[in-house]
């Protein structure tokens, strides 16, 4: 009997170490578990903070109808505009209802820049709007073939738009030139003479060519212009405002209007001016597309050829084709290039692009073999 006492006792001592080594170790686990989830909360990411200075229309939160935050008409319409227009950032109640916090965050609140000019409790100066120096968000929904048909149809004997103050010609011969203009019921219903200053490209004018503001027709840039028919007579009406702004994948700067033909004027082609036709005699994609995607109602060099593409003969000499500085016949501009391949065709392009190498449309209205300037000798 004492000899299993005493072998009882032995095993319990001995089985101690054993005891305290497992809860020592189930201890460090434990503790080693807590170490590492405090060290992996550690390391997440933070999340980034949000920049309230910029207003954007594509966040989520924003996507909503657009008259829950623009009022139509804005309080200032009749101080701003000649009909009830919408002519004024969106009230405080638009931003309050949901940022409350950042409103009221301190005396300089960084959400305030999105419309205020000067962001001070005692300062209520607003940007102009549209404030032209943000990027555009949306890009807009024409459908040029509907408004052609609309106005191929008031077109018809004895109907008339008394608004219209047209001031196109038809496509006369150039020893022909009329000297009454004849008027259309065209583009220029909306399109008229530019009379605005012209804001350069970043860097500057391209070889200091700086066209004049008439060489540019006038974009639809307020309501007015769709207003007359779209206020409440003519689907989309003055509060469907998605219908024409569509949210634009990038925002886009607003700059300089894009020509590739930086040389090319609408009021006039030089002394002969004849550019002066009706709009589709070389807009003849425009009508086309049910939007306002550039390079599909650009006008192709098709249009151009009928005055562009004579032949102008033998092969001037290489002085000359730089003393030309630029042949109004394709032909003799490509001639020129195959003489020189650091010719700049210079007739229609300022260096940025008359450097480059012709498109294929070009070999094509000069009935030419395409080239490149590399392989030029």
């Amino acid at each position: 009997m004492k000899r299993y006492l005493v072998i009882l006792v032995v095993l319990a001592v001995g089985g101690l170490p054993l005891f305290f080594s497992g809860q020592v170790f189930e201890l460090a686990e434990t503790v080693a578990g807590q170490t590492r989830r405090r060290s992996g909360t550690a390391r997440r990411p933070a999340t980034p903070a949000i920049d309230y200075s910029r207003f954007r229309h594509a966040t989520k939160e924003h996507q909503e109808t657009c008259v829950r935050c623009h009022k139509i008409p804005t309080s200032n319409w009749q101080a701003a505009s000649g009909f009830p227009d919408v002519a004024d950032f969106p009230g405080h109640d638009a931003c309050v209802r949901c940022h409350r916090p950042q409103f009221f965050k301190s005396a300089k609140p960084a959400i305030c820049s999105n419309c205020h000019s000067k962001v001070s409790p005692r300062d209520d100066q607003r940007f102009a709007f549209r404030n032209s120096a943000t990027p555009r968000q949306f890009n807009l929904n024409f459908p040029h073939d509907k408004h052609q048909d609309l106005i191929a149809s008031l077109n018809r004997p004895g109907k008339t738009i008394e608004t219209m103050n047209f001031v196109k010609t038809s496509w006369p011969a150039p020893s022909q030139q009329p000297t009454q203009r004849k008027a259309y019921n065209n583009c220029e219903i909306c399109h008229r003479d530019s009379s605005k200053l012209l804001v350069g490209p970043t860097g500057g004018w391209v070889d200091g060519v700086k066209p004049a503001a008439e060489a540019f027709k006038s974009q639809p840039d307020s309501h007015a212009y769709c207003f007359s028919c779209h206020w409440k007579a003519q689907a989309p009406i003055n509060n469907q405002c998605g219908e024409c702004h569509k949210p634009a994948k990038l925002s886009m700067a607003v700059e300089s209007p894009k020509r590739i033909s930086m040389k090319f004027s609408h009021n006039g082609g030089g002394e002969k001016r004849d550019h002066l036709a009706e709009c589709t005699t070389c807009h003849i994609n425009v009508t086309k597309p049910a939007h306002l995607k550039r390079s599909e109602i650009d006008v192709p060099l098709l249009a151009c050829g009928k005055c562009h593409s004579q032949d102008g003969g033998a092969a001037p000499p290489e002085a000359d084709c730089h003393a030309l500085r630029g042949s109004r016949v394709v032909a003799e501009e490509l001639r020129c290039l195959e003489a020189d391949k650091n010719y700049n065709c210079a007739y229609c392009h300022t260096s940025n692009v008359g450097k480059l190498d012709p498109p294929l449309s070009h070999f094509w209205v000069a009935n030419k073999i395409r080239f490149t300037r590399k392989g030029l000798k």
